[in-house]
């Protein structure tokens, strides 16, 4: 396959590949525009379905966090709570449990005490807990009474008999572990830090204190079932009314439940940005918030952004990765496909390239009889103006027939280069301006040249010469009168780099283009003026691209430029 049909297979394959990559590139483009559509979609509805939840939710608080450093202290350091255990379903106390030397087992534990009426008046009674090694929460539950303690004895007692409107959390009684069975064990440490409070249904507990606020999660407000949209993002809301007080926290699905001073800064920074929406952000993750106004109460939703993010990262991440699989896919297709796709461009011009072999061939026995037939006629007769026009004619014929036949050999030569040697083109270049010199002169133009020595190529030696000639042939009869030629070779990295340049005020910078088309003549009137059939610098590019290297043509500032790059 010759140079030409390669540039038209590779230009297929160019055209056919950038086609597929925009299509691809769009594709990936809208895939991704509507699952962004669809994971806003997803945000807007998670925040419907959590707006509804705290509407239909906001008097039913179900836990009361307490912060025991905040309770008030009695004489033998209890922390008193201000609530009557009536209306309590079960205490959760949380703290740490921890031995300074290595046991087996450690414990230790405490009391909830309260008040009651008995037949002997009114008496101290308690539920008590225990923290086991590495616990930090430890649940009471006061669902019934039948298990209540005194004085280290059993005993059951009814709820109309509890009376006082608080409870005590008991300092810790005792502490034991395996290194030390006595009773009180100094290495063991109990820290209580604070308790949750479960109320029954029936509690009035917005009643209680006017300071409290409640805690909760999904699975409070959701029971058995919390929708799907919920478990598929991380989200939580906050409940304040028009004072900014924090009523209600909700807690959703975290990992890390939120305690008060941290759901009133998120709150101070929801309602300080006087915006409806915007983010925060919660362990190193992203949560977008939206506030939503009822009657006297503001319920700020906030929805992990990162999310949608991470959802939309990995979307870009998988449709690139099979974008490129795609298209690595066609690609493949397309160089198979190619190849039939310029196959009947191929026999076209194989057919013609045969033509213009076998005209030639065959024109060149008639026109050399007429060459010798009209010289015959010369020698007879004489010369006059009709025998020396055939006498031109037939020379010009035979200078065309072959230039066609050089032309059709290169095309057919195979570009292997296996009969190449190794060559000095520079005494190449020398010994061809060295013949041109005189040409030059006596047509009144100027020749300079810049040849560096000793560049050595792989080539055949008499194609360069003839590529050579071309390019000044090229110069002298299409240059300027009385202008300058400009011709250098240089060594430009691993390239031998030819430049022959000439002024040329009539060219046209729209036929540079054009200039290495078989047969193509520029419509200047003084190109039209010069002997010549437009094959030349065909026949230097087919040259060229027999020994693989690039050649090309500028026009600047009335400057027609030829650079010819030869790998070393």
């Amino acid at each position: 396959m010759n140079a030409s049909l390669r540039k038209l297979r590779k230009k297929y394959i160019l055209t056919a590949s950038v086609i597929v990559f925009f299509v691809i590139f769009l594709m990936i483009i809208t895939l991704n525009f509507f699952m962004r559509i669809s994971y806003k979609n997803d945000r807007q509805m998670t925040e419907n379905v959590i707006e509804q939840a705290a509407v239909s939710h906001l008097n039913q608080p179900v836990i009361e966090h307490f912060d025991l450093s905040e309770a008030e202290l009695t004489e033998n350091g209890d922390y008193k709570i201000p609530r009557s255990v009536k209306d309590i379903s079960e205490v959760t106390v949380y703290g740490n449990i921890s031995c300074k030397e290595p046991a087996l087992w450690y414990s230790g534990g405490g009391g909830l005490l309260f008040e009651a009426q008995t037949d002997d008046g009114l008496k101290w009674f308690y539920k008590d807990y225990s923290f086991s090694r590495e616990a930090t929460s430890v649940s009471i539950s006061f669902d019934s009474y039948d298990n209540i303690k005194s004085n280290y004895d059993n005993i059951s007692i009814d709820e109309s008999q509890i009376t006082g409107d608080y409870f005590l959390v008991s300092v810790i009684w005792w502490k034991k572990s395996s290194n030390d069975e006595n009773g009180y064990d100094d290495n063991v440490e109990v820290s209580i830090d604070s308790i949750d409070i479960k109320y029954k249904n029936n509690a009035d507990i917005t009643s209680l204190n006017s300071t409290v606020v409640t805690h909760s999660n999904f699975s409070d407000i959701f029971e058995n079932y919390v929708p799907e949209v919920l478990n598929n993002t991380g989200a939580f809301y906050l409940v304040v009314d028009d004072n900014k007080r924090l009523l209600s926290v909700n807690n959703g699905n975290l990992m890390n439940p939120l305690d008060n001073k941290e759901a009133e800064k998120y709150t101070k920074t929801a309602l300080d940005s006087e915006k409806e929406n915007g983010k925060i952000s919660k362990d190193g993750i992203s949560y977008r918030y939206n506030i939503v106004h009822k009657e006297n109460l503001n319920i700020i939703i906030f929805v992990n952004n990162s999310f949608t993010h991470t959802a939309n990262g990995n979307l870009i991440k998988v449709s690139l990765f099979i974008g490129i699989i795609i298209f690595l896919i066609l690609f493949i297709m397309i160089v198979i496909v190619s190849g039939y796709v310029i196959k009947p461009v191929a026999e076209s011009m194989e057919r013609q390239k045969r033509f213009i072999s076998d005209a030639s061939h065959e024109l060149k026995t008639p026109i050399t009889v007429i060459s010798a037939t009209i010289d015959i006629i010369m020698k007879k007769t004489g010369k006059d103006c009709w025998t020396e026009c055939i006498k031109e004619q037939a020379v010009k014929m035979q200078r065309l027939v072959k230039e066609l036949l050089d032309l059709s050999r290169l095309l057919e030569t195979d570009i292997s280069g296996s009969d190449f040697k190794r060559c000095n083109i520079s005494n190449t270049v020398n010994n061809s301006l060295l013949y041109f010199e005189s040409l030059f002169f006596e047509s009144g133009k100027t020749l300079f040249q810049n040849v560096e020595n000793n560049i050595e190529i792989n080539c055949d030696e008499s194609k360069i010469s003839q590529l050579i000639d071309i390019l000044l042939d090229n110069a002298m009869k299409y240059s300027d009168d009385k202008s300058e030629i400009e011709f250098s070779l240089k060594k430009n990295g691993d390239y031998a780099v030819i430049q022959c340049s000439n002024l040329c005020s009539d060219f046209s910078a729209s036929d540079t283009s054009k200039l290495f088309e078989r047969f193509f003549r520029s419509d200047n009137d003084h190109i039209h003026e010069q002997e010549g059939f437009g094959l030349g610098l065909s026949i230097a590019q087919a040259i060229t691209e027999l020994h693989k290297g690039r050649i090309s043509a500028d026009y600047k500032n009335n400057i027609v430029t030829f650079t010819i790059m030869f790998n070393i």
